[in-house]
């Protein structure tokens, strides 16, 4: 069976609620971060720096604008304080996820997976963000005119820095609405899934990325 989230750890990550991992507490704070726009009808996730212009997931998305929030993991007291993405998502409607879908974009083939296999995106900059594949190509676009453009985006998350996460909410083109809301990826670089989540009743509620902060769910209670 293919990878999915915990649900319970994804509720008291966004209620932000509290839980034990090896023994030690474990407080989550979840924060607002943007509205993203979307006016193609999907969605894609990347690493900026690295994929600024990914393939888009095969889910449809209802045009519109929505929520994006992040649970941030929090460790120790003091000057041992660490902070971390859990988790990102964007916020499709308000009604309670019941099931997870993986969210895959075109030729991967979930069948293809073995036990807590995973399609995810790789990330090699610490950075993972939320976009219209609209919004990809215009800073695909961006990037190649402008070599030094990256910097927009790392000065941009500076503003939000905490030991040690940042997020930033922009628009690669300041004649266009579409926007892209990045973010701090977990413990760093690596490959992080994404799921679509739904109701009861099958409708779309949301998407989430799982940054593996809670991978030991034997002793996270």
């Amino acid at each position: 069976m293919a990878y999915a989230p915990n649900q319970r750890h994804v509720d008291i990550a966004f209620s932000s609620g509290s839980l034990l991992q090896n023994g030690k507490p474990v407080e989550f704070q979840r924060v607002a971060i943007g509205q993203l726009l979307i006016t193609s009808g999907a969605l894609a996730a990347s690493d900026p720096f690295v994929f600024p212009n990914p393939a888009p997931f095969t889910q449809a998305i209802p045009i519109g604008r929505y929520p994006v929030s992040v649970a941030v993991a929090c460790y120790g007291t003091g000057d041992e304080r660490d902070e971390r993405v859990a988790f990102a998502r964007v916020e499709l409607s308000n009604l309670p996820v019941v099931s997870w879908t993986m969210a895959l974009t075109e030729r991967q083939d979930p069948a293809a997976l073995e036990h807590d296999g995973y399609f995810g995106y790789g990330v090699d900059a610490g950075t993972g963000c939320f976009m219209d594949p609209v919004a990809g190509r215009l800073l695909a676009e961006r990037m190649d005119r402008e070599d030094e453009y990256f910097n927009v985006i790392i000065d941009g998350m500076e503003t939000t820095y905490t030991d040690t996460r940042s997020w930033f909410d922009w628009r690669p083109s300041p004649e266009r609405d579409e926007n892209i809301i990045c973010f701090s990826s977990g413990w760093g670089d690596g490959s992080y899934p994404s799921f679509f989540g739904f109701s009861a009743d099958g409708r779309l509620c949301t998407l989430l990325t799982d940054f593996f902060i809670l991978t030991d769910t034997e002793n996270a209670e």
